[in-house]
């Protein structure tokens, strides 16, 4: 009987070991170690099972259907995944945070459910929920909070059942959702339903009502305590439209929009006044905006002016076509310093005629100009004084700035000269003033506006320049020269005009440059052809004081001033050659050509003069 006991014990051991065998591999699926990887199609429930920092996660391509909760997550920093599709068929959830620390939920993929409850519910404690997919609910909402969730983003859809009271996102009595950030759909009886605390809700849902994501957002109840609207354009920006508001909320504008200028028309409705605080105006990277109430409880936003971005590049861009212009007067001024007039007769007066012209490489510029110089000889060695004047005929270059030709730069000079003969030495001063119109037209960069605005650009300077000839050879004389030279060139402030088109018209400064140059360098004449002179010279500039200015503007907010010349050219060489007939012992035809290199990088200047002169 012993024997038959102990076998009849055996028996029963073996069978209760092999119960709780095939216990374990059920319990085992059902609540695996973490991490936690649903890696082909199943219909078995997981769960961390309260373990810390574990991962749940449903592959791409893997149904999980089951007839409760589909997944849930307790432990403390644990997060789960779906990247395949997620569908209950009866009651529970898609995914339910349950614990008082969880990190996330991130849905890739879908999340289906045919029952009456959400398809993601956080009961407790929820950092962030993130969904690009597709969330839905058939009777139900399709994300609940039923205790505080910091981070809400949705950039997929979500979808709300059919029940009355129903959401997309359901935020309940007394609960808090931190911050929602949505720039794809959520949709439902209502969109967003909040019967406790939304603090911050950003939105792109809304615009031309073409698809989910243009069509506006519905909300109920609880207004958020701070809104910003998303604007991804004209035809795509968040639109909130409300029913049973309660509470007050701050408009803003979230810190990515793209504003343009125009209207965007119902970006609020369904509220009042006194359901908005703080300004209902304001500036958004140089836009000015305004919330207008358009009718009823409808609210635009008009916005005007252009972004500080765009703004700030036509300033540059404005800036490197002036670097042109006032290489161009500065360059007509220097070169006015070598007009002379040196051919006399018995009454001891020259007169002569011609023509100038001037092209700025690099910027396309050309300019033609009639010149007409006289001077007065006071002693037999030819020394003189003199006066000029360099009238524009035609200025021709980019259409940003247009110069007049309404008054001529004008000089004197006056020449000591110990023989008429050029050898021995000879000290001339000269100074020049001139003063053009100039028209601004700002170029349209993106959303900036095209401003047009003008002033005076002013052109003034001095220079003395020695130099001593030797008589080298038989018909050639060389003289090294030195001198010093101060030029200014001032564009007077403005403001552009107002128009349909420039809601934002910008005030410039004065724009001011001015230099103090050493010259030296040496030129030579050969004389040994019958009536005729050849002449060259070559030699450097050294600014040893400047000072380059900056193009600075207001009228739209955050425009820093342009640096006008931030790598001058500071020591350039210049060079020139030229020819004069003598047709009569007081009549002279001469043409000089002259090459400068400029303070601005890359910037060149080539000039060629013709001449008549006569001696009277």
């Amino acid at each position: 009987m012993r024997n038959i006991s102990l076998v009849k014990l055996s028996k029963v051991s073996f069978r209760l070991t092999l119960f709780l065998a095939i216990n374990c591999i059920f319990l085992k699926a059902a609540f695996a170690a973490c991490p936690i990887e649903v890696s082909a199609n199943s219909t078995t429930a997981v769960s961390d099972d309260g373990t810390a920092d574990c991962v749940v996660s449903v592959n791409s391509g893997v149904t999980l259907t089951t007839t409760g909760t589909a997944v849930t997550i307790s432990g403390s920093g644990s997060t789960a995944t779906n990247s395949g599709t997620i569908t209950v068929n009866t009651t529970g959830f898609g995914i339910n945070a349950t614990g008082s620390s969880v990190q996330s939920i991130t849905n890739l993929g879908s999340i289906y459910n045919n029952g009456t409850q959400a398809s993601i519910s956080n009961a407790n404690i929820l950092e962030t929920f993130s969904n690009s997919g597709t969330i839905s609910s058939t009777g139900g909402n399709g994300v609940i909070n039923n205790g505080s969730l910091a981070n809400l983003i949705n950039s997929g859809s979500i979808s709300g059942g059919n029940q009355l009271n129903s959401a997309g996102v359901y935020n309940n009595n007394n609960r808090t959702i931190s911050t929602i950030t949505n720039t794809g759909s959520i949709v439902g009886q209502s969109g967003i339903r909040n019967f406790g605390t939304i603090t911050v809700l950003n939105n792109a849902q809304g615009g031309n009502s073409s698809t989910a994501t243009t069509t506006a957002l519905t909300y109920g109840r609880n207004l958020p305590t701070n809104y910003n609207i998303i604007v991804q354009g004209l035809t795509h920006y968040g639109q909130l439209a409300v029913t049973s508001p309660s509470g007050s909320s701050t408009f803003g504008i979230y810190s990515t929009s793209v504003l343009a200028k125009g209207t965007y028309s119902s970006v609020l409705s369904g509220i009042s006044a006194s359901n908005l605080t703080g300004a209902t105006q304001g500036n958004y990277n140089g836009f000015t905006w305004v919330l207008n109430n358009s009718s009823g409880s409808i609210w635009d936003l008009v916005v005007t002016g252009a972004s500080t971005m765009d703004t700030q590049t036509s300033l540059i861009n404005t800036a490197s076509v002036l670097q042109g212009t006032f290489t161009l007067q500065n360059s007509v001024m220097v070169n006015s310093f070598t007009y002379d007039c040196p051919v006399f007769d018995k009454n001891g007066v020259c007169v002569s005629a011609g023509g100038r012209n001037t092209t700025v490489q690099a910027q396309g510029i050309n300019n033609t100009s009639g010149l007409l110089i006289a001077s007065y000889r006071f002693d037999k060695n030819n020394s003189r004084i003199g006066a000029y004047t360099d009238q524009n005929l035609s200025v021709s270059g980019p259409g940003t700035v247009q110069l007049g030709n309404n008054t001529p730069l004008l000089g004197l000079f006056s020449v000591w000269s110990e023989r008429p003969d050029g050898v021995g030495a000879e000290v001339k001063v000269s100074v020049a003033y001139g003063q053009k119109s100039a028209t601004v037209t700002r170029q349209v960069v993106g959303t900036s506006e095209a401003g047009i605005g003008g002033s005076n650009l002013t052109s003034q300077g001095a220079q003395v320049i020695a130099k001593y000839g030797f008589g080298a050879i038989e018909d050639v004389v060389v003289s090294p020269y030195a001198g010093i030279r101060y030029t200014q060139n001032n564009l007077g402030g403005y403001t552009e005009a107002t128009s349909s088109s420039v809601t934002a018209p910008l005030t410039y400064g004065q724009l001011n440059i001015n230099a103090t140059t050493a010259l030296a360098g040496a030129e030579a004449k050969y004389r040994g052809i019958p009536q005729t002179t050849l002449f060259a010279s070559a030699g450097v500039e050294a600014d040893t004081n400047t000072a380059n200015g900056s193009y600075s503007a207001t009228g739209v907010a955050g425009l820093t001033p342009v640096n006008f010349n931030p790598n001058p050219v500071k020591t350039r060489p210049t060079a020139s050659i030229g020819a004069y007939y003598d047709i009569e012992k007081n009549q002279r035809l001469g043409v000089t050509g002259i090459y400068r290199q400029e303070p601005f990088q890359a910037v060149s200047t080539t000039t060629v003069m013709a001449t008549y002169t006569v001696g009277l």
